[in-house]
């Protein structure tokens, strides 16, 4: 069931012609807006009851700020290992090239 106008094409004069909207779509309509409003009305005061304890808040803002510490490590000794590889690799060619 759409909830848009609904189209009808007449062969005979070769004309679309809109079909008027049915009383019962209109039920349908009234009856889920309903259903809607009233889950929401249901509901509101449940969401707003929720809190989150400061303590728990810490918790979760400490482990944020020591995961990032070692990721941003880990970043860093990723950076010197592979800084120190590519100037290994760097001093080899220059050495194998000089002849040495």
């Amino acid at each position: 069931m759409s909830l848009l106008p609904d189209y009808r094409c007449n062969m005979e004069n070769n004309q679309v012609q809109q079909v008027a909207a049915k009383p019962s779509c209109l039920k349908t309509l009234a009856v889920s807006i309903a259903a809607v409003g009233s889950t929401v009305l249901l509901t509101a005061p449940a969401h707003a009851a929720i809190t989150v304890p400061t303590e728990i808040t810490a918790v979760f803002t400490d482990l944020g700020t020591a995961f990032a510490t070692l990721m941003a490590a880990g970043a860093i000794l990723f950076g010197v290992v592979r800084g120190g590889v590519a100037l290994f690799k760097l001093a080899s060619r220059v050495f194998s090239a000089a002849g040495a």
